[in-house]
Protein backbone atom coordinates (compact mmCIF):
# COMPACT_ATOMS: atom_id res chain seq x y z
CA UNK A 1 0.00 0.00 0.00
CA UNK A 2 2.77 2.70 0.81
CA UNK A 3 4.51 1.43 -2.78
CA UNK A 4 1.19 2.22 -4.34
CA UNK A 5 0.75 5.77 -2.78
CA UNK A 6 4.47 6.61 -3.26
CA UNK A 7 3.70 6.14 -7.07
CA UNK A 8 0.23 7.63 -7.09
CA UNK A 9 1.90 10.46 -5.45
CA UNK A 10 4.49 10.68 -8.22
CA UNK A 11 2.20 10.40 -11.08
CA UNK A 12 0.13 13.50 -9.46
CA UNK A 13 3.60 15.58 -9.45
CA UNK A 14 4.16 14.71 -12.93
CA UNK A 15 0.83 15.47 -13.70
CA UNK A 16 1.43 18.99 -12.33
CA UNK A 17 4.36 19.45 -13.45
CA UNK A 18 3.28 18.83 -16.96
CA UNK A 19 0.24 21.04 -16.67
CA UNK A 20 2.62 23.78 -14.90
CA UNK A 21 5.16 23.57 -17.76
CA UNK A 22 2.39 23.44 -20.48
CA UNK A 23 1.34 26.92 -19.21
CA UNK A 24 4.46 28.53 -18.83
CA UNK A 25 5.28 27.42 -22.55
CA UNK A 26 2.34 28.94 -24.12
CA UNK A 27 2.38 32.26 -22.20
CA UNK A 28 5.59 32.63 -22.62
CA UNK A 29 5.81 32.02 -26.42
CA UNK A 30 2.95 34.76 -26.10
CA UNK A 31 4.66 37.02 -24.55
CA UNK A 32 7.52 36.26 -27.11
CA UNK A 33 5.30 36.63 -29.85
CA UNK A 34 4.74 40.20 -29.03
CA UNK A 35 8.30 41.37 -29.48
CA UNK A 36 8.43 39.27 -32.87
CA UNK A 37 11.11 37.15 -31.84
CA UNK A 38 11.91 34.39 -34.29
CA UNK A 39 10.73 30.77 -34.13
CA UNK A 40 14.25 28.57 -33.58
CA UNK A 41 14.95 31.34 -31.25
CA UNK A 42 11.78 30.90 -29.41
CA UNK A 43 12.61 27.09 -29.22
CA UNK A 44 16.24 27.37 -28.19
CA UNK A 45 15.58 30.09 -25.18
CA UNK A 46 11.78 30.60 -24.45
CA UNK A 47 10.24 26.78 -25.02
CA UNK A 48 13.46 25.35 -23.71
CA UNK A 49 13.66 27.28 -20.45
CA UNK A 50 9.89 26.62 -19.83
CA UNK A 51 10.40 23.05 -20.93
CA UNK A 52 13.18 22.49 -18.73
CA UNK A 53 11.73 24.36 -15.59
CA UNK A 54 10.07 21.11 -13.84
CA UNK A 55 14.19 19.54 -14.15
CA UNK A 56 15.15 23.15 -12.58
CA UNK A 57 12.63 23.44 -9.60
CA UNK A 58 13.44 19.40 -9.11
CA UNK A 59 17.14 19.88 -9.01
CA UNK A 60 17.14 22.90 -6.91
CA UNK A 61 15.17 21.34 -4.19
CA UNK A 62 16.92 18.17 -4.18
CA UNK A 63 20.10 20.09 -3.67
CA UNK A 64 18.27 22.26 -1.04
CA UNK A 65 17.10 18.70 0.79
CA UNK A 66 20.70 16.91 0.36
CA UNK A 67 20.00 14.72 -2.50
CA UNK A 68 22.69 15.82 -4.76
CA UNK A 69 22.73 12.11 -6.60
CA UNK A 70 18.95 13.11 -7.64
CA UNK A 71 19.81 17.10 -8.61
CA UNK A 72 22.37 15.28 -10.92
CA UNK A 73 20.91 12.36 -12.61
CA UNK A 74 17.68 14.41 -13.27
CA UNK A 75 19.58 17.13 -15.69
CA UNK A 76 22.02 13.83 -17.07
CA UNK A 77 19.36 11.58 -16.98
CA UNK A 78 16.72 14.00 -19.12
CA UNK A 79 19.18 15.31 -21.28
CA UNK A 80 19.69 11.81 -22.36
CA UNK A 81 16.31 11.21 -22.82
CA UNK A 82 15.65 14.51 -24.57
CA UNK A 83 17.49 13.39 -27.40
CA UNK A 84 17.71 9.58 -27.56
CA UNK A 85 14.20 8.71 -26.49
CA UNK A 86 11.73 11.87 -27.06
CA UNK A 87 13.59 13.40 -30.06
CA UNK A 88 13.32 9.73 -31.81
CA UNK A 89 9.91 9.38 -30.99
CA UNK A 90 8.84 12.83 -32.71
CA UNK A 91 10.76 11.27 -35.91
CA UNK A 92 8.17 8.78 -35.95
CA UNK A 93 5.19 11.39 -36.38
CA UNK A 94 7.45 13.27 -38.73
CA UNK A 95 10.85 13.52 -40.69
CA UNK A 96 13.01 16.30 -39.24
CA UNK A 97 15.90 18.06 -41.40
CA UNK A 98 17.91 19.70 -39.46
CA UNK A 99 19.21 23.47 -40.37
CA UNK A 100 22.70 24.48 -41.03
CA UNK A 101 22.51 26.62 -37.92
CA UNK A 102 21.95 23.93 -35.96
CA UNK A 103 24.66 21.05 -37.63
CA UNK A 104 27.26 24.16 -37.49
CA UNK A 105 26.47 26.36 -34.32
CA UNK A 106 23.84 24.53 -31.94
CA UNK A 107 24.59 20.81 -32.05
CA UNK A 108 28.43 21.17 -31.34
CA UNK A 109 27.40 23.86 -28.58
CA UNK A 110 24.88 21.16 -26.63
CA UNK A 111 28.02 19.02 -27.03
CA UNK A 112 30.75 21.36 -26.14
CA UNK A 113 28.61 22.26 -22.83
CA UNK A 114 28.54 18.57 -21.53
CA UNK A 115 32.07 18.18 -22.40
CA UNK A 116 32.70 21.05 -20.39
CA UNK A 117 30.74 19.71 -17.52
CA UNK A 118 32.69 16.58 -17.63
CA UNK A 119 35.94 18.36 -17.43
CA UNK A 120 34.48 20.38 -14.52
CA UNK A 121 33.65 17.46 -12.92
CA UNK A 122 36.79 15.33 -13.30
CA UNK A 123 38.43 16.34 -10.28
CA UNK A 124 40.01 13.15 -9.28
CA UNK A 125 41.18 12.80 -12.80
CA UNK A 126 43.00 16.44 -13.41
CA UNK A 127 43.59 17.03 -9.53
CA UNK A 128 43.89 14.22 -8.03
CA UNK A 129 41.60 14.69 -5.50
CA UNK A 130 39.39 12.34 -3.20
CA UNK A 131 36.05 13.01 -5.24
CA UNK A 132 35.03 14.84 -8.61
CA UNK A 133 32.67 17.83 -7.32
CA UNK A 134 31.20 20.54 -8.81
CA UNK A 135 32.22 23.22 -6.90
CA UNK A 136 30.31 27.27 -6.90
CA UNK A 137 32.74 28.23 -9.01
CA UNK A 138 31.84 25.80 -11.40
CA UNK A 139 28.34 26.96 -11.10
CA UNK A 140 29.34 30.23 -11.62
CA UNK A 141 31.59 29.57 -14.90
CA UNK A 142 28.66 27.89 -16.02
CA UNK A 143 25.84 30.22 -15.30
CA UNK A 144 28.25 33.02 -17.45
CA UNK A 145 28.52 30.77 -20.27
CA UNK A 146 24.18 31.17 -19.87
CA UNK A 147 24.42 34.19 -20.07
CA UNK A 148 26.29 34.36 -23.25
CA UNK A 149 24.00 31.76 -25.17
CA UNK A 150 21.23 34.01 -24.33
CA UNK A 151 22.82 37.21 -25.69
CA UNK A 152 24.18 35.07 -28.73
CA UNK A 153 20.86 33.56 -29.87
CA UNK A 154 18.85 37.03 -28.90
CA UNK A 155 20.99 39.56 -30.51
CA UNK A 156 20.11 40.86 -33.75
CA UNK A 157 17.22 38.13 -34.02
CA UNK A 158 14.52 39.57 -32.11
CA UNK A 159 13.58 41.62 -35.34
CA UNK A 160 13.08 38.61 -37.68
CA UNK A 161 9.12 38.07 -38.48
CA UNK A 162 7.99 35.63 -36.90
CA UNK A 163 5.85 31.96 -38.18
CA UNK A 164 2.92 33.18 -36.28
CA UNK A 165 -0.02 31.07 -35.33
CA UNK A 166 -3.17 32.05 -36.34
CA UNK A 167 -5.11 30.21 -33.54
CA UNK A 168 -3.00 31.66 -30.95
CA UNK A 169 -4.43 35.19 -29.36
CA UNK A 170 -1.79 37.50 -28.32
CA UNK A 171 -2.83 39.06 -24.85
CA UNK A 172 -1.48 41.64 -22.29
CA UNK A 173 2.04 41.14 -21.49
CA UNK A 174 0.86 41.82 -17.82
CA UNK A 175 -1.67 38.92 -17.83
CA UNK A 176 0.57 36.60 -19.61
CA UNK A 177 3.12 37.27 -16.95
CA UNK A 178 0.77 36.43 -14.11
CA UNK A 179 0.12 33.09 -16.39
CA UNK A 180 3.42 32.69 -16.42
CA UNK A 181 3.84 33.26 -12.72
CA UNK A 182 1.05 31.03 -12.10
CA UNK A 183 2.98 28.12 -13.73
CA UNK A 184 5.89 28.79 -12.00
CA UNK A 185 3.99 28.70 -8.32
CA UNK A 186 2.45 25.13 -9.51
CA UNK A 187 5.84 23.91 -10.85
CA UNK A 188 7.15 24.42 -7.27
CA UNK A 189 4.20 22.35 -5.69
CA UNK A 190 4.63 19.51 -8.40
CA UNK A 191 8.42 19.29 -8.17
CA UNK A 192 7.91 19.04 -4.29
CA UNK A 193 6.21 16.33 -4.52
CA UNK A 194 7.87 14.28 -6.90
CA UNK A 195 11.52 14.86 -4.95
CA UNK A 196 9.96 13.50 -1.95
CA UNK A 197 8.53 10.49 -3.28
CA UNK A 198 11.37 9.86 -5.57
CA UNK A 199 13.61 9.30 -2.61
CA UNK A 200 10.54 7.11 -0.80
CA UNK A 201 10.09 4.66 -3.37
CA UNK A 202 14.17 4.17 -3.33
CA UNK A 203 14.46 4.32 0.17
CA UNK A 204 11.24 1.00 -0.07
CA UNK A 205 13.16 -0.95 -2.99
CA UNK A 206 16.34 -0.33 -1.20
CA UNK A 207 17.45 1.76 -4.65
CA UNK A 208 20.03 4.24 -5.04
CA UNK A 209 19.14 7.86 -5.29
CA UNK A 210 20.90 7.73 -8.83
CA UNK A 211 19.20 5.28 -10.69
CA UNK A 212 16.01 6.73 -9.59
CA UNK A 213 16.64 10.19 -11.22
CA UNK A 214 18.65 8.80 -14.09
CA UNK A 215 14.94 7.17 -15.00
CA UNK A 216 11.83 7.91 -12.98
CA UNK A 217 12.70 11.50 -12.19
CA UNK A 218 14.75 12.09 -15.33
CA UNK A 219 12.01 10.83 -17.88
CA UNK A 220 8.99 12.38 -15.71
CA UNK A 221 10.40 15.63 -15.66
CA UNK A 222 11.09 14.99 -19.26
CA UNK A 223 7.57 14.84 -20.17
CA UNK A 224 7.08 18.73 -20.93
CA UNK A 225 9.86 18.48 -23.98
CA UNK A 226 8.03 14.92 -25.17
CA UNK A 227 4.77 16.97 -25.28
CA UNK A 228 6.01 20.33 -26.58
CA UNK A 229 7.33 18.34 -29.23
CA UNK A 230 5.01 15.89 -30.41
CA UNK A 231 2.57 19.22 -30.65
CA UNK A 232 5.43 20.67 -32.82
CA UNK A 233 6.20 17.79 -34.91
CA UNK A 234 2.42 18.01 -35.42
CA UNK A 235 1.84 21.34 -36.40
CA UNK A 236 5.04 21.24 -39.04
CA UNK A 237 7.08 23.54 -36.77
CA UNK A 238 10.37 21.30 -36.70
CA UNK A 239 12.39 24.43 -35.59
CA UNK A 240 10.57 24.41 -32.22
CA UNK A 241 11.25 20.43 -32.04
CA UNK A 242 14.78 20.79 -32.35
CA UNK A 243 15.50 24.19 -30.91
CA UNK A 244 13.15 22.81 -27.84
CA UNK A 245 15.58 19.51 -27.58
CA UNK A 246 18.60 20.98 -28.02
CA UNK A 247 18.20 24.39 -25.84
CA UNK A 248 16.90 22.25 -23.16
CA UNK A 249 20.19 20.43 -23.64
CA UNK A 250 22.20 23.11 -23.03
CA UNK A 251 20.59 24.88 -20.37
CA UNK A 252 19.75 22.11 -18.04
CA UNK A 253 23.56 22.10 -17.89
CA UNK A 254 24.47 25.60 -18.20
CA UNK A 255 21.62 27.08 -15.35
CA UNK A 256 20.23 24.07 -13.46
CA UNK A 257 23.66 22.03 -12.79
CA UNK A 258 25.25 26.22 -12.08
CA UNK A 259 22.40 27.38 -9.71
CA UNK A 260 22.47 24.01 -8.04
CA UNK A 261 25.60 23.99 -7.54
CA UNK A 262 25.78 27.40 -6.11
CA UNK A 263 23.16 26.37 -3.26
CA UNK A 264 25.53 23.59 -2.74
CA UNK A 265 28.59 21.72 -4.04
CA UNK A 266 27.62 18.58 -5.88
CA UNK A 267 29.54 15.50 -5.97
CA UNK A 268 29.46 13.43 -8.01
CA UNK A 269 29.64 9.61 -8.23
CA UNK A 270 32.22 7.77 -10.40
CA UNK A 271 29.05 5.41 -11.74
CA UNK A 272 27.72 8.78 -12.90
CA UNK A 273 30.73 9.50 -15.14
CA UNK A 274 29.49 6.76 -17.74
CA UNK A 275 25.87 8.13 -17.36
CA UNK A 276 27.76 11.85 -18.34
CA UNK A 277 29.70 10.14 -21.14
CA UNK A 278 26.35 8.72 -22.44
CA UNK A 279 24.85 12.44 -22.62
CA UNK A 280 28.08 13.91 -24.25
CA UNK A 281 27.49 10.67 -26.71
CA UNK A 282 23.72 11.49 -27.71
CA UNK A 283 24.17 14.85 -29.28
CA UNK A 284 27.31 13.38 -31.38
CA UNK A 285 25.39 10.20 -32.32
CA UNK A 286 22.51 12.68 -33.40
CA UNK A 287 24.98 14.75 -35.38
CA UNK A 288 26.49 11.75 -37.13
CA UNK A 289 23.30 10.37 -38.33
CA UNK A 290 22.39 13.67 -39.61
CA UNK A 291 25.49 13.25 -42.12
CA UNK A 292 23.85 10.29 -43.83
CA UNK A 293 21.78 12.31 -46.12
CA UNK A 294 22.75 15.19 -48.36
CA UNK A 295 19.40 16.97 -46.97
CA UNK A 296 20.51 16.39 -42.82
CA UNK A 297 17.31 14.63 -42.30
CA UNK A 298 16.63 12.71 -38.91
CA UNK A 299 13.82 9.87 -40.09
CA UNK A 300 12.28 6.65 -39.15
CA UNK A 301 15.53 4.62 -39.80
CA UNK A 302 17.39 7.15 -37.50
CA UNK A 303 14.71 7.18 -34.73
CA UNK A 304 14.91 3.25 -34.42
CA UNK A 305 18.73 3.86 -33.63
CA UNK A 306 18.10 7.16 -31.09
CA UNK A 307 15.40 4.86 -29.30
CA UNK A 308 17.77 1.90 -29.68
CA UNK A 309 20.41 3.14 -27.51
CA UNK A 310 18.23 4.43 -25.13
CA UNK A 311 16.56 1.28 -24.27
CA UNK A 312 20.33 -0.08 -24.17
CA UNK A 313 21.48 2.49 -21.65
CA UNK A 314 18.03 1.97 -19.43
CA UNK A 315 19.35 -2.21 -19.62
CA UNK A 316 22.49 -1.10 -18.94
CA UNK A 317 21.35 0.93 -15.48
CA UNK A 318 19.68 -2.28 -14.40
CA UNK A 319 22.36 -4.56 -14.70
CA UNK A 320 24.51 -1.70 -12.70
CA UNK A 321 21.95 -1.33 -9.92
CA UNK A 322 21.87 -5.43 -9.73
CA UNK A 323 25.34 -5.70 -9.07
Amino acid sequence: MELFSAFSFILGGLCVLAYAANMLVDWSVNVARKFWISEMVIGLTIVAIGTSAPELIVSLLSTWDGHYDIALGNVIGSNIANILLILGLTAIIIPMTLARSTLLIDLPLAILTTLLLILLSSDIFFDGATSNVISRIDGILLLLFAIVFFIYNIRGKVIETPDIDETMHIVSTRRAIFYIAWGIFWLFFGGKILVEWAVAIAKIYGLSESIIALTIVAVGTSVPELATSLVAALKKRTSITIGNIIGSNILNILIIIGFSSIIHPLILESSMQIDLLVALFAPILLLSLSQLWIRHRIGRTEWMILVFMYVWYIAYLILREIK
